[in-house]
């Protein structure tokens, strides 16, 4: 069958025959595609971008207007940032489902939660670096929740921002920091794929040979449906950086950062919005942190978390239901996000019509932690174990 064919590299690893059909199971190749465009088209940029704050907005406005396929080279970098974002939360929640966090896929997951945050972390600067107006506001919160953290708080802040206010030398730390980290990913996924293969070698009770384990750099096989998935995946690209290329971008991105107006609407882009939602629904600052912190540790937990053993075929459909019920909730606390934050919180009830939206994030909030830390650990008592 022509499903069948397998374009193979060097090296092969044991992949079970049952997950070639999933479109799910392609998301790893697509990840990886769009991380080596992200560090092309960055290594590009760096060598035009000015990282201080009287420049910055201006050498981008250069870059797009005065050299050479600019515009196109920026556009695949901002774009290619949101659709790896979506790639990527893809793959989470295909994780999640499958539960690919069990053994013998444990340290496969820790590491891509690893992974998961440096990729936040490298959004993050990287969307600073724009010293647009929202970008600006953006960083300027953020790093302002560093010192409601208890005794070390102004000193974090002041070795992030480096001076009163954010302007050159946080721009500076910024930008070496996004630089290398991408760098820093590239070989945290080495070692991810390298437990992909491990992984299914335990769970195919295969053993690679001595030469097979020396010699393997990762191990996957590229069927002829993954590539019709990378492919279309790569048509969803074009498309944005085509026809819509400022269609994930915010408006206000496009005027110079004014530290004297303040946006009606502080947020960072969309795929930070759930984080940033729990991070500012408590009216205490650290408590928010805190909260936000967990909301994105807690994965590192999930294999402990979860006390189920049952296999896919046993899985209960009121967990299958819950599960799908958090996805939606984490894609409101997102809607949520990008809201005014307006009104009264949950304790204080609905004094005006505003008020909702505080306590409807923080309403969301207790669903989204109440998956880790109540569903999870009762579902060993509505399936069958195996």
């Amino acid at each position: 069958m022509m499903s069948e064919r397998v374009y193979s590299l060097r090296w092969r690893i044991p992949f079970p025959r049952s997950i070639a059909g999933l479109w799910l199971f392609a998301i790893g190749a697509i990840l990886l595609v769009m991380l080596g465009v992200q560090i092309l088209t960055g290594i590009v940029l760096a060598m035009f971008y000015v990282p201080t704050a009287g420049l910055a907005f201006d050498s981008i406005i250069h870059i797009m207007r005065a050299v050479r396929h600019g515009e196109l080279i920026r556009n695949m970098h901002a774009i290619g940032a949101s659709l790896f974002f979506f790639a990527c939360y893809l793959h989470i929640f295909r994780g999640m489902y499958y539960n690919v966090y069990r053994k013998p896929w444990t340290t496969m997951w820790l590491i891509s939660v690893t992974l998961y945050i440096l990729l936040m972390i490298t959004a993050f600067l990287g969307y600073s670096l724009i010293w647009g107006q929202k970008s600006y506001w953006a960083a300027t919160v953020i790093t302002r929740f560093a010192q409601a953290i208890p005794l070390v708080g102004d000193t974090l802040y002041a070795y992030l921002v480096g001076s009163h206010t954010p302007g050159t030398p946080m721009l500076g730390r910024f930008f070496v920091i996004h630089f290398i980290l991408p760098f820093v990913i590239v070989v945290a996924t080495v070692f991810h794929i390298r437990t992909v293969q491990s992984a299914f070698a335990q769970a195919m009770k295969k053993k690679f040979s001595e030469k097979e384990s020396r010699s393997l750099l990762f191990d996957y096989k590229i069927t002829d449906l993954d590539a019709i998935k990378i492919t279309l995946f790569l048509m969803l690209f074009a498309w944005f950086l085509f026809f819509a290329p400022h269609y994930l971008s915010s408006a206000d991105n496009f005027i110079p950062a004014d530290p004297t107006i303040t946006p009606a609407i502080v947020a960072p882009e969309w795929y930070f919005l759930p984080f940033f939602s729990i991070l500012r629904c408590f009216p205490n600052e650290f408590v928010g942190l805190a909260a936000m912190c967990g909301s994105i540790l807690i994965f590192y937990f999930l294999p402990w978390l979860d006390t189920s053993r049952a296999r896919f075929r046993h899985y209960s459909k009121l967990v299958k239901c819950g599960f799908w019920l958090w996805v939606i909730n984490a894609c409101f606390l997102g809607w949520l996000g990008s809201k005014a934050l307006v009104g009264p919180d949950l304790l204080d009830g609905f004094r005006n019509e505003e008020g909702w939206i505080r306590a409807a994030s923080q309403l969301s909030t207790l669903i989204w932690f109440a998956w880790f830390l109540i569903v999870l650990p009762c579902r060993r008592f509505l399936e069958k174990q195996d």
